[in-house]
């Protein structure tokens, strides 16, 4: 994936491994969530409600930020950055599996920034 940027290797990444077009899922996050496409980064993420067991988006009254894609150098930390305002968990997948990792935001971001700072 050399000389691929970030959102061409989210978009390889969803077109491999989902039904969902890249295209479609991209409008779903500028409508309702958080798009972050750098040189550097890129990532997908909005507002959910997990109990402890699911994830559910609507109309619900969200405690976490769900990332849905990220590729490149740390776009996490760029999150932490832009995100409107910190909720109480972070969830996300890896590399599309069913099992969500949910942290509350203080642990994610403790994580990331001692990853950011080594």
């Amino acid at each position: 994936m050399v000389g691929m940027k970030p959102w061409q290797i989210a978009k390889k990444w969803q077109l491999e491994n989902s039904e969902v077009p890249f295209e479609q899922l991209l409008c779903v996050y500028i409508k309702e969530g958080l798009v972050l496409s750098t040189d550097g980064s890129f990532l997908l993420a909005r507002r959910g409600y997990w109990n402890g067991e699911d994830l559910y988006y609507g109309a619900v009254d969200p405690n976490c930020w769900v990332a849905q894609l990220a590729a490149g150098e740390n776009p996490f930390n760029r999150f932490l950055e832009i995100a409107p305002e910190p909720l109480e968990y972070v969830a996300w997948q890896r590399r599309g599996r069913e099992k969500w990792h949910v942290w509350s935001w203080d642990k994610f971001e403790k994580k990331i920034r001692r990853t950011k700072n080594g």
